[in-house]
């Protein structure tokens, strides 16, 4: 292979990169086109020198040995390893985080793959408000979404959390900004709170966004301005709860469904909550009875049904956990692996070249870690893929690793 060619092919590499941080928020096919274009291009240009990046980055090495214990688990448990298979290609982004170590490191590519994210996120709030407004309700365009609930690319869960994050990237782009684009970029930040807290339904977004702007103040401010700061927090979401029927609806409704959980009884399907619940309760029955090796990669779909047979229980094939899937699915070990890989990601992010680089690091993080409260994230594709690539984007400029 000649010198041009795989400069041709590294800059093919790097253009789907940055362009998946805009089809990320927007479109599955055309995350899957830039996907198996990005696939191709970085092993046809595949070098010592990518191998060693990887190698010197302690996440790649946590998220590889992830992967590494969930391939094993492909060929123990309750389901034959072919089914296990289509279950591990789910986890393929943890492969992806690794491939694209290289590609981002230059601090220029990683600058633009988060003007690409920033601008999907800017494009879909803009979407979201005309859709509440109802813009869109005589045209043919967005028809099955609602102003109710003015989701736009993807459904309110996915949404609230790429949206909470979003606001909380504005705000931190506003920080370290100057001039009239600092006042563009908290009008962002403002507006996509709002569309989190009070336009959509998104319960995961709610708690995301909380927890990125307690993170904030904790981390820009000093105590006293903390303190004043949480002081108008209370003040500012006891006014909103109080003049947001929305709010109150959510909040009600999920009090009502926590007092009337019932295990076991089925009762649950209408009950977002309850439904959780009843995916809690069951998984850990699971995980008790199997709580070193757990039941296999894609075992957890058939040790739900064996576990809730001869109820009316709904079937499941995953709790709505991450933390929980990982430990049902491939033990305690499994479990202590992807906290270990969470656990690495904070510490290290203290050594991102850029204070910016530092708190969007950590702040992925806090919201991965509260999604993964309330979802089997890394299940889905575009939370799976929102991981991946903003893990290998960000930390892709850990000293460790060389430029190229």
């Amino acid at each position: 292979m000649t010198d041009m060619f795989l400069k041709v092919n590294k800059k093919i590499a790097t253009i789907c990169a940055i362009t998946l941080g805009f089809s990320l928020p927007i479109s599955t096919g055309i995350d899957n086109i830039l996907l198996a274009l990005l696939l191709l291009t970085a092993l046809v240009g595949w070098n010592s020198q990518y191998i060693r990046m990887i190698a010197q980055n302690p996440l790649a090495k946590a998220a590889l040995l992830l992967f590494g214990i969930l391939f094993a688990g492909c060929f123990y448990g309750i389901t034959p390893p072919s089914d296990s298979m289509k279950v591990l290609t789910k986890y393929n982004d943890l492969i992806l985080f690794a491939l694209l170590l290289p590609i981002f490191s230059l601090a220029q590519m990683r600058l633009y793959g988060q003007y690409a994210f920033m601008s999907a996120m800017a494009l879909t709030l803009l979407l979201s408000y005309l859709i509440w407004l109802g813009v869109f309700q005589h045209t043919p365009l967005f028809t099955s979404r609602l102003p109710e609930n003015p989701v736009v690319f993807k459904l309110h869960i996915t949404h609230g959390i790429f949206m909470g994050f979003a606001a909380f990237m504005f705000a931190i782009y506003a920080k370290f900004s100057t001039g009239k684009i600092r006042w563009l970029l908290l009008a962002a930040a403002i507006l996509a709170t709002c569309n989190v807290l009070l336009m959509t339904q998104g319960r995961t977004g709610y708690i995301v966004i909380i927890a990125l702007f307690i993170y904030l103040l904790f981390t820009l401010l000093n105590w006293r301005n903390i303190l004043l700061g949480l002081s108008l927090i209370i003040i500012a979401s006891s006014i909103t709860y109080l003049a947001s029927p929305k709010i109150q609806s959510r909040v009600t409704l999920a009090i009502h469904e926590i007092q009337m959980w019932q295990p076991m009884l089925g009762n649950n399907s209408a009950s977002s909550i309850g439904t959780r619940m009843d995916y809690y309760t069951n998984t850990i029955k699971i995980i008790s009875k199997n709580p070193l090796l757990g039941v296999g990669t894609g075992g957890f779909e058939a040790a739900y049904a064996k576990e809730i047979k001869g109820t009316a229980v709904a079937p499941s094939n995953n709790p709505h956990n991450q933390f929980l899937l990982f430990w049902a699915q491939i033990g305690v070990v499994g479990l202590i692996a992807f906290l270990y890989l969470l656990w690495t990601a904070w510490r290290v992010a203290a050594r991102l070249p850029s204070i910016t680089d530092k708190l969007l690091a950590q702040g992925l993080l806090i919201t991965i870690i509260t999604g993964c409260l309330f979802n089997s994230l890394l299940l889905d594709h575009a939370e799976g893929l929102f991981f991946a690539w903003l893990m290998g984007l960000l930390f892709a400029g850990l000293p460790s690793n060389k430029q190229s």
